[in-house]
């Protein structure tokens, strides 16, 4: 279910440094709803539907387990995911470089990024933004 980023209002986020230094940032995020990760998490079980028939393709049963896992993995991730990261935007609080930062998707807690420039992981806090699906 694809969003357009525009649509989703931006907040301001803080990117923390483990010393406990921080930048100011700009986040887009999406609030899940129960009712949207419940079906969501149903959609991704559909990949079931085609246990019957990777079962064709030798070696058998290990693609219908493959099939079997990957759905249940990814209808796992769906129910887990409270919000989501569409964007992420500002300075790295070590060195400073201005930057998108790479790492969105399901938001975990707590959120971590890396700078694109000195590698080092900064936590991302980005308060609720009201914007629910």
């Amino acid at each position: 279910m694809a969003h357009d980023s525009r649509a989703v209002p931006e907040v301001t986020a803080r990117l923390v440094f483990a010393s406990g230094e921080w930048r100011e940032a700009r986040a887009r995020v999406i609030e899940r709803s129960a009712r949207w990760r419940h079906s969501s998490a149903l959609m991704q079980l559909g990949l079931w539907l085609l246990a019957p028939i990777v079962f064709f393709i030798p070696p058998h049963l290990p693609w219908v387990l493959v099939v079997l896992v990957v759905g249940a993995m990814r209808a796992m991730n769906r129910i887990r995911e409270h919000r989501t990261l569409v964007s992420l935007h500002g300075a790295c609080p070590k060195c400073g470089t201005v930057q998108d930062f790479r790492e969105t998707g399901r938001m975990k807690r707590p959120h971590l990024v890396h700078c694109a420039n000195c590698r080092w992981e900064l936590r991302a806090d980005v308060p609720l933004s009201g914007a629910a699906s």
